[in-house]
Formats: C-alpha cells, sequence, structure tokens
C-alpha cells in the first residue's frame, strides 16, 4: 500500500506541477506579447525573462511533491493526536497545545518570509534585467570594454538580494528551532505529568505513557521537519503574486483584439492634424504639440529633424503602438483610434532601424510577413529587396538558417531580407524609419536601391538620417520640437539659406549629385555566403580564440571547447589550454563534489555551517539516551518524579541547544548558498562577456540559451547547499553514531540495520543516476527559454507583424514538447520517494521483530532491548528522508555549460 499509494500521489502531483507551470508560461506570453508600448517603456527585458524563468520555477518547486509530504505531515500530526487522545486523554490533553503553538510558529514565519521574499525577487529581476541586457548586446559590451562595468553593476544588484535571502534563512532557522525546543519543553512536561498520573495509580501501566508520548513525538517530528517544504510554498506564493501581476493586466491597446472597423479599399491617404503627445514614462514632456501634416496617396513623405523631434514617434502613432492624447491620426479619414489593430498594422508595412530576425531558415523569416505566401512570392519578394542574388549563392539558399537573431547574416543582409519581409506584405501604406542608418555606405546604396523600389505604388513615410536619399520626396516636412517648422521639396527648402533643413544639409556636407560608383552586386558584406565562421574554416586555416583565464574563475564548473575563428590580425597570438596543446579534449566536470570545488571564498561560511550542523545531528542520539533514562526511571517508583524531573530538565536543555544549533546551522547553510550562487552567476557572465562573439554562433548556446541558462539553472544549485543539505548532514552524522552505537549496543541490530540501509543506497543510486541522465538530456534539448527571450526582445517587431498568437503557438509547442521530456523522469523518481517511504516501515517491523526474538531468547533485558529498537527506529527514521534529499539535490542541480 505504501509503495503503491506514494508512487501514485508523487506521479500525480509531480505531473500536475510540471503542468500548472506549462499552462502559466503559456499565459504569462501571450499575456506579455499584447501588452502595449506603454507598458514594455516601463519593464525590462531581462525583468520579464527572470519572471518567466525563476518565478515559474518557484512555483512549481512549491506545489508537486512538497505539497504532498506538507499534507502527509499535517495528516500524520492530526492522525498522532487522535490516537493519543484513544490511549489515554488525560495526558494528551496537557500536550495538546503543541499543536496551536506549531501552527502560530508557521504563521509568523510565513508573515516574515513573505516580506523578505518580494524585495529578494524584486533585487533578483533587477539583477536579471542587467544579465539579459549585457549578453543579449555582448558585442556592443565588448566594443566598449565594457564588461567589468556590467559584472559590477550585476555583483551590486545581486549583493542586495543576498541581504534579503540571508534574512529568510536567518528566520527559517530561528523558527525552525522554536519548534523543536516547544516540542522537547513538552516531551519533557509530558514525562513528568505520566510520572505523576503513574504515581498516583490513574495510569496504570507506563508503557502508556511512551505510548501517547511516541505517538506525539513521531507525528510532531513530521511536523517539524516541513520547513524546508513550507518555505518552497511561500516563496511560491510570493513568486505567483508577480506572474498573475502581468498575466491579469488588460492591455489598453491590444493588437489580438478583434474590436474596431476597417477599410476595404485603402487609398493610403495620411493625415495628422492638432496631435500632441507625451510618452507614459515622461507624462509632463510633450513630444508632439499640435502637430499637423498630411501626406496623399501613392506620396513619398520625408520627415526630417534634429534627434529627440517626434519623427519616429509619429510612425508608433500611425501603428497604435501609442496612442494621442489629443488631436486626431487619420487614415483615408478614419481616425486609427477607430480602426482595428490587427487590420491597420497590416496595411501598414514598417522597416525598422535595427532589422528583426528569428531563429529559423530564411524562408520562414519571410513568410512572417505573410503566413499564406507561396516560394514563387517569395523570391519575388526578395527581388525586388534585392536580396534574392545573395541568398541564391547561400549553400542552402532560402532553407539557410541565419541563427539567433540572424547572427549569421551581415546588416545589409538582415536589412533586405526584412525589407523582403514587409514588401511580401503588400501594405498600402510603407513607413521606413531611419532604415539604411547602421549601413556603412556601401550597403546603404544597396538597401535604398531596394527600399525606392519598395515604395513605388505605396504611400511611404521616409526618416533618413542622410539626407542625401530625400532629393526624390515629393514632399518633406521639417520637425522642431513637436511641431512642423518647414516643409516643402528639396529645392524649395535649400532657398531657405537660414532655414532648418539647408543647415541639415550643409552640416552633412551635402553636394548636388552624390554619385555611388560601387556596383550594387559587390558589397563589403560578402554577398557570397554567411558571416558564420563554420563556412570558413572550410577553405581557411584558423587558430583558436584567446582564451581569457585572467578573466575566468580558477576551478571555474563552467566548460566549453574553444570555438576557432578567423586570425585577422597577425599580432594576436592565442593562448592554448593544455588540453588544445596537446591535441586531447578535457572532458567537463559535473556533479555534487565538482560544485563543492567551485565555492572560493565561501569555505569558512561553510565549514561553520557543517560544524553547526553536525552538533545538531547529535540531537537523535541524545534523545535515544533520554529516553532510555525515563524508560528506566518508570522501574523504581520510590524516586519516580524525582528521575523524571532530571529527565524533564534534560529534555529543555536539548530543546534549547537544538534552537541555537539549527538556527546557526539553517543561517550558515543559507548564507554560504547565496554567495556561491551569486558567485557562480558573477563567474558564469564574466565567461560569456569574455567569449569570442562567433562562440555564440552555435544554436546550442545562443544568447538567448545563455541567458536562460544563467537565470534559470545556476538557482537550482541552492538545493545543494540550502536547508536541505543541512538535513543531509544533519542526517548522515545521526545516522553514523546510531549505527555505531547499533553495532556496539547489538552486533545483530547493528548487522541488520546496515544491510537493509545497503540495499536502500544501491537502489536510490541506481533510480538517482537514471533521473540525472533523462534530466540532463530534457535540459540540453528544452528551446522554450531560448524562445522566449526572442520574442520578448524583439517584440515590437512581432506586434507591428501581427504574429502575437503565432509565436504564442509555436511557444506553446516548443514549451509542451520540453515538458513530455522532462516527464520521462517521473516513474524513477516515484520509485525513489516510493521506496524511501516504505523503507521505514519495513525496518520497523524487523527492528520489532529481532528485538522480540532477542528477548525471547534472553539474549538481552526490556531496557536494553527498547533502547535497540529505540536506536534502530530513529536510525532509519534518519534514512528515511535521504531519498527525499537526493531527490533534490540530483534533480534540481543545474549543470552549467557555457
Amino acid at each position: 500500500n505504501v509503495i503503491t499509494m506514494t508512487s501514485f500521489q508523487y506521479i500525480c502531483l509531480a505531473r500536475a506541477a510540471l503542468n500548472i507551470s506549462r499552462n502559466l508560461r503559456e499565459v504569462y506570453i501571450r499575456s506579455v506579447l499584447r501588452q502595449n508600448a506603454g507598458w514594455f517603456d516601463t519593464q525590462n527585458s531581462g525583468t520579464i525573462i527572470s519572471q518567466l524563468n525563476e518565478n515559474i520555477d518557484k512555483i512549481k518547486d512549491g506545489l508537486g511533491d512538497k505539497v504532498g509530504l506538507i499534507v502527509r505531515g499535517m495528516t500524520m500530526f492530526f492522525g498522532g493526536i487522535i490516537a493519543s487522545f484513544i490511549i489515554d486523554w488525560r495526558l494528551t490533553l496537557v500536550l495538546l497545545p503543541i499543536g496551536p503553538i506549531s501552527a502560530a510558529l508557521m504563521s509568523s514565519m510565513a508573515r516574515f518570509v513573505d516580506k523578505e521574499s518580494a524585495h529578494q525577487m524584486n533585487a533578483n529581476e533587477k539583477a536579471s534585467a542587467i544579465l539579459e541586457e549585457s549578453i543579449m548586446n555582448v558585442q556592443t559590451v565588448a566594443s566598449c570594454n565594457g564588461q567589468e562595468a556590467m559584472l559590477c553593476r550585476f555583483s551590486q544588484i545581486l549583493s542586495k538580494g543576498r541581504k534579503f535571502g540571508t534574512k529568510i534563512c536567518a528566520i527559517s532557522g530561528l523558527f525552525d528551532g522554536l519548534f523543536f525546543l516547544a516540542m522537547y519543553i513538552f516531551t519533557g512536561l509530558g514525562f513528568l505529568l505520566g510520572a505523576y498520573l503513574y504515581s498516583i495509580g490513574d495510569i496504570t501501566e507506563p508503557g502508556y505513557v511512551f505510548a501517547v508520548l511516541g505517538v506525539l513525538l513521531t507525528s510532531s517530528y513530521y511536523l517539524g521537519v516541513l520547513s524546508p517544504y513550507l518555505m518552497a510554498v511561500m516563496h511560491a506564493r510570493v513568486a505567483a503574486a508577480f506572474i498573475y501581476r502581468v498575466v491579469d493586466r488588460t492591455s489598453p491597446i491590444d493588437g489580438t483584439s478583434k474590436a474596431g472597423m476597417t477599410i476595404e479599399n485603402v487609398k493610403g491617404f495620411i493625415e495628422f492634424k492638432d496631435v500632441c503627445f507625451a510618452y507614459p514614462t515622461r507624462p509632463q514632456k510633450e513630444v508632439l504639440r499640435n502637430l499637423s501634416w498630411s501626406a496623399g496617396p501613392g506620396d513619398v513623405v520625408a520627415l526630417v529633424g534634429h534627434s529627440g523631434c517626434g519623427k519616429s514617434t509619429c510612425i508608433a502613432l500611425l501603428t497604435r503602438l501609442y496612442e494621442n492624447s489629443s488631436g486626431s491620426v487619420t487614415i483615408d479619414g478614419v481616425n486609427v483610434r477607430e480602426l482595428n489593430i490587427n487590420w491597420l498594422r497590416n496595411a501598414v508595412g514598417v522597416v525598422q532601424q535595427e532589422p528583426k530576425l528569428f531563429t529559423g531558415t530564411i524562408k520562414t523569416n519571410i513568410r512572417l510577413g505573410c503566413p499564406g505566401l507561396t516560394d514563387e512570392e517569395i523570391v519575388e519578394a526578395c527581388k525586388t529587396a534585392n536580396a534574392h542574388d545573395f541568398i541564391e549563392k547561400l549553400r542552402d539558399g532560402y532553407d539557410t538558417l541565419i541563427g539567433a537573431g540572424g547572427i549569421q547574416l551581415s546588416g545589409g543582409q538582415k536589412q533586405r531580407i526584412a525589407i523582403a519581409r514587409t514588401i511580401a506584405r503588400n501594405p498600402k501604406i510603407l513607413l521606413l524609419d531611419e532604415a539604411t542608418s547602421a549601413l556603412d555606405a556601401e550597403s546603404e546604396f544597396v538597401v535604398q536601391n531596394a527600399l525606392n523600389k519598395a515604395s513605388v505604388g505605396r504611400t511611404t513615410i521616409v526618416i533618413a538620417h542622410r539626407l542625401s536619399t530625400l532629393r526624390n520626396s515629393n514632399q518633406i516636412i521639417v520637425m522642431d520640437e513637436g511641431k512642423v517648422a518647414e516643409i516643402g521639396s528639396h529645392e524649395q527648402l535649400m532657398k531657405k539659406a537660414d532655414g532648418i533643413y539647408a543647415s541639415l544639409v550643409n552640416s552633412q556636407a551635402f553636394q548636388g549629385n552624390l554619385e555611388h560608383t560601387s556596383d550594387p552586386n559587390i558589397t563589403s558584406e560578402t554577398d557570397d555566403g554567411l558571416r558564420s565562421p563554420v563556412t570558413r574554416r572550410e577553405s581557411e586555416t584558423s587558430l583558436p580564440s584567446t582564451y581569457v583565464t585572467s578573466r575566468i574563475g580558477r576551478g571555474s564548473i563552467i566548460y566549453y571547447d574553444q570555438r576557432k575563428r578567423k586570425s585577422v590580425s597577425i599580432q594576436e597570438q592565442p593562448e592554448l589550454s593544455l588540453s588544445e596543446a596537446t591535441g586531447k579534449k578535457k572532458k567537463p566536470r559535473e556533479g555534487l563534489l565538482q560544485l563543492y570545488a567551485n565555492c572560493q571564498g565561501n569555505y569558512g561560511k561553510l565549514s561553520m555551517a557543517v560544524l553547526f550542523s553536525t552538533i545538531r545531528g547529535l540531537e537523535l542520539p541524545a534523545f535515544v539516551i533520554l529516553m532510555q533514562l525515563a524508560f528506566e526511571s518508570f522501574a523504581d517508583q520510590r524516586s519516580i518524579l524525582r528521575s523524571n524531573v532530571y529527565v524533564c530538565i534534560e529534555f529543555c536543555c536539548l530543546g534549547i541547544a537544538c534552537l541555537i544549533f539549527i538556527f546557526l546551522a539553517t543561517l550558515y547553510f543559507g548564507w554560504a548558498a547565496e554567495c556561491i550562487v551569486d558567485d557562480l552567476k558573477v563567474r558564469a557572465m564574466r565567461t560569456a562577456l569574455y567569449r569570442d562573439c562567433s562562440y555564440f554562433d552555435e544554436p546550442s548556446r545562443s544568447q538567448a540559451i545563455t541567458v536562460t541558462r544563467i537565470s534559470s539553472e545556476i538557482p537550482n544549485i541552492k538545493a545543494a547547499l540550502d536547508s536541505r543539505m543541512m538535513q543531509m548532514v544533519n542526517n548522515v552524522v545521526a545516522f553514523l553514531f546510531l549505527l555505531a552505537s547499533a553495532l556496539f549496543e547489538s552486533w545483530r541490530i547493528g548487522l541488520l540495520s546496515l544491510a537493509i540501509f545497503s540495499l536502500l543506497v544501491v537502489a536510490e543510486v541506481i533510480a538517482a543516476n537514471k533521473i540525472q541522465s533523462l534530466t540532463n538530456a530534457a535540459v540540453e534539448n528544452d528551446l522554450s527559454g531560448q524562445f522566449a527571450v526572442e520574442a520578448v526582445e524583439d517584440v515590437r517587431t512581432i506586434q507591428l507583424l501581427t504574429r502575437e498568437e503565432h509565436f504564442a503557438s509555436e511557444y506553446q509547442s516548443v514549451l509542451r514538447k520540453a515538458i513530455k521530456s522532462y516527464k520521462r523522469s517521473g516513474p524513477y523518481e516515484a520509485f525513489l520517494f516510493s521506496v524511501t517511504s516504505f523503507f521505514m516501515f519495513f525496518c520497523d517491523i524487523a527492528s520489532f521483530g529481532l528485538g522480540i526474538y532477542l528477548l525471547y531468547i534472553e539474549v538481552a533485558g526490556p531496557s536494553e532491548v527498547f533502547m535497540y529498537v529505540f536506536f534502530y527506529h530513529e536510525h532509519h527514521r534518519r534514512c528515511f528522508h535521504f531519498g527525499f534529499i537526493l531527490l533534490a539535490l540530483r534533480n534540481e542541480y543545474g549543470y552549467e555549460k557555457i
């Protein structure tokens, strides 16, 4: 029954936790994708990803088997009280206050922990924002030599969160210790009262006293060890509040809404009339002030002005990323506020300053513009965008994988694919927002030709930094401080020598007919292939990139073979590691021992934690000795009260010792865990920032995957360092001491204990290794984190393409595939869970059977048998928790490979 029910319990709850976390991730991403631009202005993409990874992981951690353990612990506690009432109601009634006291302690702990958890999560979100910002822009950080500055910011924010995490550990240790203090005080009082009732004849057999106290102690013990599981539930509750804050938010501008009207035949007449607007983050500063201008059907209108004058804001209002505070923006006389947002964004095509491409092939990226495109239509769009020629020269043509964000393409190539994607939608209105500003002169010439071809037959609004490209515009609107300052053609505006437009042209040293003599098919972009180092390695000899040993902590658990790159300077002398110099590849080290080898700077805290936990581990041997003294005190009725007064005092002293050492052990283990995890995060980020940029070209270690691994997997290492490890040390110390005592007192009991425990260890190790291999395989194949980072980073592009539902569905598909892989370890986890549950009951049967046999053959007396059996029972009660802790350590330990 125990094996069947516990297996069923674990599988059901574990699957429920995975399904709930999966549903939360899907709903969260769907909710994020439909939020308005004003909301994103107040958020950071790193914070959003942190909530998706860390907070939902905490919710999953607080559900599942922990809920089952809490329910079972509560059931055992109240069941023990009922059983004690049946045995002797008077003694039970006196000991009953342990229940309300326990409830009060748990309630108080929850109140304090909730507050500190919220502060810690806020700090972690800020740190995750810096992490995501740095790694997603690793090239910019490296070009500015800003690695150390970003690492310093990251470390400072982590230190703030670490203070709150350490407070949580201190609170947990204090209330946990108070619970054991109360339990042992009531135990001592119970023996004293039991001795009194036995001395006056109200209790006829001393066995009733031990039965009542034994049941209450066992049930109270299982309530006391619930602290780590209750902490997980409390963290989950706080994390859920952060998640539902986003999920429940209703966006004022929802691109997925069905509301609004459509225009059947769009002509493309655009008009801004007395438009005023201020960004939500700066409501006191108006960007547009009574702005009025118009563009006729098929016109090419250029918006010109100094930075910050409101040019890009006009495009944002026209696509309803924002809404103007007054005035009107109309298309063919219809206010854009009255139009269906999805229809509006399909009718208006936008080419942004920085092209945003997504992981996949060139063909799938272009189809994002219009899902129903045929291959022929894709080719035609690429020809219009001057992209067909370079695509055809690629090895796989339109089926070429371009990497995360199109990382394997040059800037000009990415921009032309983005133009093709926009053209493929056949928009009636085309908005070009600084579409060539990030390109060199030759690339700009090619892209500008593509834009000129794309503008034919469409109302086109152009924002350009190079004014030479605007000469052919029908109308140039010069903006200044949110208003129209000048308007006219190029020739008309140039006649105003003191005008804004003329001064801008002169400042760029504009010359009348600037001709670009380069052949558009021969550019600096190297149109015959991708930037991928994989392509170059086929024909060139390359050297390993420099390994920045001075920047990476010694003994780091973060390893990867060095990627090769093209040698660009003869002065670059790469440093070869020993394994590279000898031609041998060093296999990355994994496991808990490797983790503990990477705790430099924290060994003092860990040593103190282990010391205090070791002393606390002597609690059970001391408890067994006190139980034997209490048992012997009932043998002499003349001194029974005096003996039990001493027993009561000794139990109180044991409770005080537990309070002190539980508090210190929990505090030091928690403090060490926070410091080590933060240190690993910093070291992982340092390693990533100092990597050669070509390192991230590999899909399995893209920037998005790197961010996900650092932010979501490293925190799971806490399972091997915090209160769970404290329990492991406690149990190991108690186990060894009790086993040695059992062997010393009775070799028969000791050998039986050792034999059964060996079987348990073998079963647990086999199951744990299988769980680890399945979990590692699932983590390696989980691409949901990368997909989420990419979607959040490029959410504006997704919204302008009206592909919110597409990306939400794709994320759901990728996530469900990953969850299916994680579920494969479920049966093995259930086996480990059920075997450890069954083990204690089996051992109790064996110990009582052997004890009765020893008593029967007169090898030992009642007192000795009582101590043997009690030693044996407590010894295996400690073993009972090994499986749960081992499951947490092996299943939650994230192996970092960056």
